[in-house]
């Protein structure tokens, strides 16, 4: 304990965590928020490199002394967490990180980034708290970084259309004038018209009548045109700048975000759409109208002014203390939303897997459980929501009836006309249907802010730099160099490539050897620019990638992954995926060396059959094959396969190994299966992310090391051939 320890009463800030591995970052800025600084997930993602592994304990404590906390790790039971200084942090289920907020009697209360607010009894967090904590004591006032304004970055988008938005308000304007002059015309009906000595007014009054109607259908018409114009121009500005950003995003970014959860996001941008287009602009004028309508009452009777401006200042204070329930309460079923779409997403991607293993009813248990949470989530989200709406519904309809009451009053007083009395009661009525529609849009823009945060968590997440402006190599001969090459998935991570260097010749083959986990696949990526390596340098042709054009750089590659993904498109489109531009001739050459021309040929389509969504209306060979000729058409000066051929049958990889040979191109393969690789000219063995041994088919063999026992073990249970 310290001295400097404070009570606090208020809240831990909820931030949720919108990375698969980064829990334990926003408990950090859930701390610091809670004693009043601020720190963006951005900085702290960029301050940690978290990468696919995620952060330790000992990693938050090294970002919370960074951000001017004192902070301590103990070993302690949970019956003992309240001696500690809260709010801490908690190592929970040996994998996640929560907040303890508080401690009382019989219950704890947790912020957890993933779930939300949770209050649970002792048995429970017993079950899930790991036994660790993590205490903050702020030595100084913590950072404090200014909150970006996340609206900012969407209302340029309306301003880029000036003569369209003007014309939208201009019209807007006077849509509202002329409801405004709705209670005018009742009062002038009642105190003029309807007099005896005024009958004949009542004909020229209709025709006034009706050119006011249609001119209010009119400016209906063409301010609904306008906003589908100006929705139509939000969809394109929002979704083409989002799509061309997420394209442009590093490798890494997709490998800690689920797939469901990117599409979730990129069907938000519709959701803020609506509320600029719709509801910006409508709450800002019925602002401007609300104004107007106090002013004209205060004229008509100061004294009914002043009741509706209570009952008006009443129903703003309901909705000021309720924006933070209603905030929390739909963040909670919008990450609810994400978790359901996730699972649908990831149940068709591994629809074959779950059939194959018969497991139907455990993935329908998984989405039901996820579905039913967001069910009870959206529940508890309406009920507040409910809440809200009855208590100002409730002064909607009440407020005009204390005028009507207290109008009468006056009226039987004959201070004033049962004219002015109608349509004090008509304008009342309009300002709590404005004030309803305003406490509409304000909690429709609490609700956005969620959706917002996930948006702008795309937006925030830094370009590759792919070096658009550098050198690119138009003829590259295939020569590749690794110089002490490191890389981890995080900047506490433990080092999965260690101190690699090799040399790559132009037109050999090069074969990557060894375990699971070894390290082939990452190092690969490194080759490609996938990945930057945390030490070291890998040159092309002697140029260091650094000062090379990636993306034309890998236009030069051609590359065969694990896990092929093929387009809904037609066989054709999958092949000229590069270049749609290539020709047929091109195509079938790269189709009949890849071993699958034939095949093709004897589809009810041809070169057009149409494949399904990632392939699964062909076979698995097909599948390898078809990307293979994908890598080739656009003739490559480099080849990397990794398990490019392992759905393959011994023919058609000895026929593939033979065309590819005649290439003269530059071959990386990464295999388990030998007959793949004994014929390299150089075979590199890793271990643990280190390279162990390195030679040719026979030399490994003379060296009787690993490679040697792997060969051993490999020709007992396939019975390879010992000469090739």
């Amino acid at each position: 304990m310290t001295d400097n320890k404070i009570k606090h009463r208020r809240k831990v800030p909820f931030i949720e965590q919108l990375q698969q591995t980064e829990c334990g970052l926003c408990c950090m800025a859930m701390i610091v928020k809670y004693y009043k600084g601020h720190v963006s997930l951005h900085y702290l993602r960029e301050r940690m490199a978290n990468g696919r592994d995620g952060t330790t304990l000992l990693h938050l404590k090294q970002l919370a002394k960074h951000l001017g906390f004192e902070a301590k790790v103990y070993q302690t039971p949970a019956e003992h967490l309240h001696m500690h200084q809260l709010p801490a942090i908690l190592f929970w289920e040996g994998k996640h990180f929560v907040v303890l907020e508080k401690v009382t009697k019989n219950h704890y209360y947790i912020v957890d980034p993933a779930l939300g607010r949770l209050k649970i009894r002792q048995d429970e967090l017993q079950q899930k708290y790991t036994g660790y904590i993590l205490t903050c004591n702020p030595e100084r006032q913590p950072d404090y970084q200014k909150p970006k304004n996340l609206w900012k970055p969407y209302l340029t988008y309306m301003v880029k259309k000036p003569k369209l938005l003007l014309f939208i308000i201009a019209v807007s304007v006077t849509l509202q004038l002329l409801t405004l002059a709705n209670p005018l015309l009742v009062q002038f009906v009642i105190d003029f018209i309807l007099l005896p000595e005024n009958r004949e007014m009542l004909q020229v009054f209709l025709i006034g009548l009706s050119c006011y109607v249609f001119s209010q259908a009119f400016f209906v018409f063409i301010q609904g045109r306008a906003l589908v114009i100006m929705q139509n121009h939000l969809d394109r500005e929002m979704m083409t700048k989002f799509f061309r950003h997420l394209l442009n995003l590093p490798y890494h970014f997709f490998q800690v975000r689920s797939f469901g959860d990117i599409l979730f996001r990129a069907g938000s941008l519709r959701v803020i759409r609506d509320l600029l287009a719709n509801q910006l602009l409508k709450g800002i004028l019925d602002i401007g109208m609300l104004v107007v309508i106090l002013a004209y009452m205060t004229l008509f009777s100061p004294l009914l002014t002043l009741i509706v401006f209570l009952l008006a200042t009443v129903n703003g204070l309901i909705i000021y203390f309720s924006r933070p329930k209603i905030s929390e309460a739909n963040q909670k079923e919008i990450m609810k939303q994400s978790e359901v779409q996730a699972t649908q997403t990831e149940t068709m991607y591994g629809i074959f897997g779950i059939k194959t293993a018969g497991v139907e009813d455990t993935m329908y248990q998984k989405w039901e459980n996820r579905f039913d949470k967001l069910i009870l989530a959206y529940k508890n989200k309406e009920y507040i929501l409910n809440n809200v709406n009855t208590a100002t519904t409730f002064l909607t309809v009440i407020a005009p009836l204390i005028v009507l009451y207290i109008g009468s009053h006056q009226v039987l007083a004959q201070a004033v006309t049962m004219g002015t009395v109608v349509a004090f009661y008509s304008v009342t009525t309009q300002f709590f249907g404005l004030s309803s529609s305003l406490v509409h849009t304000i909690n429709s823009f609490i609700l956005a802010n969620a959706y917002l945060g996930r948006a702008q968590d795309v937006f925030d997440s830094k370009e590759e730099d792919i070096g658009e402006n550098r050198k690119a190599l138009h003829n590259l001969h295939g020569e590749i160099t690794l110089k002490d090459v490191s890389f981890s998935y995080s900047r506490f991570g433990q080092e999965v490539v260690k101190d690699v260097s090799l040399r790559v010749a132009p037109g050999t083959k090069v074969a990557l050897v060894g375990k699971s986990g070894s390290g082939k696949s990452t190092l690969s990526k490194i080759m490609l620019g996938l990945y930057e390596p945390t030490k070291g340098e890998v040159y092309y042709d002697g140029y260091n990638l650094n000062d090379l054009n990636k993306r034309a750089l890998r236009q030069k590659i051609g590359v065969v992954p694990q896990d092929v993904t093929l387009l809904n498109q037609s066989i054709r489109e999958n092949i000229a995926l590069h270049n749609p531009d290539t020709s047929m001739e091109d195509i079938i050459e790269a189709a009949k060396i890849a071993q699958v021309h034939e095949e093709i040929m004897n589809m009810p389509m041809n070169y057009e059959t149409l494949v399904s969504e990632m392939g699964h209306n062909i076979s698995g060979g097909q599948r390898q094959r078809i990307a293979l000729a994908r890598a080739l058409v656009h003739k490559p000066k480099i080849l990397l396969l990794d398990e490019a051929t392992s759905s393959l049958d011994h023919v058609n990889e000895a026929k593939i190994d033979q065309y590819l040979s005649a290439m003269k191109c530059t071959r990386i393969v990464i295999a388990h299966r030998l007959t793949t690789i004994m014929n390299a000219d150089l075979i590199i063995v890793l271990e643990d992310g280190k390279i162990i041994e390195t030679g040719t088919h026979t030399e490994l063999l003379n060296q009787s090391g690993y490679y040697a026992s792997f060969y051993n073990n490999y020709s007992e249970e396939q019975k390879v051939p010992q000469s090739i």
